[in-house]
């Protein structure tokens, strides 16, 4: 079913704030009507995007004195690895379930939300890890990247696709729409000379952790912060595209084609025009705005149509906030509202 989104503002993930409830304000204040738990990775390393979905995963060490973690394949891991793909067989979402000390925003989150929603809130948004960021995030004791093991691999993407079934679960008794972010900065290196799969796999993949989501009734996106094999990443199973629109628009609507079928289909865009690394403090809504107007004229000259692009899009920041300074991160919160509420009145 196609989704009207409406040029609704919404979050990545991060966000800079150690304090677990703030962040949580931060994100209904400014993010009303699709919401996210905010990642916390300046609170504790076990919030970056690496570590953050690893609990339960077989044969993963965590090592607190170095702040990584890694897959000590010396071992045995069939007791491990019976036990792992027993839950995920038998649907144990409990099992795959992240802690306070991996997510404080998540359960900051939800305390926020049990005493109301905001007016307004139209959808909930999760995330995850995706599998090529993780595949090759995740070493073994030996250094190599885990996307080499082919069983390791498997379980990696079972279990990312797990703690997303476990979110669905978690916010299904707020009677919204769930989205489900599946984040992949890693992206930008498939079909390179460095990359280590091909993008059929990676496609196999994704559409893995996406029939998860959708089997759960849930929403999936895939948000992408620099450029990617986007005629690979439109022909998946995906229901929404992140991609950086202030650094990468050109790149993007070289595919014109592959984003009408993708539309066509009831797809979204998620436009991520406020920059997040890039931001100087000299940008205006008005600047940014002018950058969305050219990108969506050069669909219309496509023969798009301006209602379907206005309806099946989102705006976002261009990537996570979480390495910025607090200030620095709410000024990008407000700009996004701004742009938001300004796109909005077109509708």
């Amino acid at each position: 079913m196609t989704q009207s989104f409406n040029c609704i503002p919404t979050g990545i993930g991060s966000l800079p704030t150690v304090d677990a409830d703030k962040a949580a304000g931060l994100s209904l204040q400014y993010l009303t009507e699709a919401p996210i738990w905010p990642q916390l990775p300046q609170r504790d390393f076990r919030e970056h995007m690496d570590g953050q979905y690893s609990e339960s995963l077989p044969g993963l060490r965590l090592d607190s004195a170095k702040k990584r973690f890694y897959f000590d394949t010396s071992k045995d891991l069939t007791p491990e690895l019976e036990k792992f793909f027993g839950r995920y067989i038998e649907k144990d979402y409990n099992f795959f379930r992240i802690s306070e000390e991996y997510a404080a925003g998540f359960y900051a989150f939800l305390r926020a939300i049990r005493k109301g929603l905001p007016a307004g809130t139209r959808f909930l948004k999760g995330h995850i890890t995706g599998p090529l960021t993780a595949g090759i995030s995740f070493k073994d004791e030996t250094g190599k990247d885990i996307i080499h093991n082919e069983v390791l691999f498997d379980a990696v993407v079972k279990g990312l696709a797990m703690k997303a079934a476990w979110q669905l679960e978690q916010l299904k008794p707020f009677n919204k729409p769930v989205i489900i972010f599946i984040d992949e900065p890693a992206m930008e290196s498939l079909g390179s000379a460095f990359s280590a799969v091909s993008s059929e796999v990676v496609a196999d993949k994704l559409n893995e952790i996406i029939d998860m989501i959708h089997e759960l009734g849930g929403i999936a996106g895939i948000h992408c912060c620099g450029n990617a094999d986007w005629p690979m990443l439109f022909n998946t199973r995906i229901d929404i595209i992140n991609f950086d629109a202030f650094g990468y628009m050109d790149k993007v609507m070289l595919y014109p084609e592959d984003i009408r079928k993708f539309l066509g289909r009831g797809g979204a865009l998620a436009w991520g025009v406020v920059p997040a690394g890039a931001y100087t403090g000299n940008e205006t809504a008005d600047m940014l705005l002018s950058k969305l107007e050219a990108g969506m004229k050069r669909l219309e000259s496509q023969g798009i149509a301006r209602g379907t692009i206005l309806r099946q899009c989102l705006i976002t920041p261009s990537c996570g906030l979480g390495s910025l300074t607090p200030d620095k991160a709410e000024a990008i919160l407000k700009l996004l509202r701004e742009v938001s509420d300004r796109m909005q009145r077109f509708i």
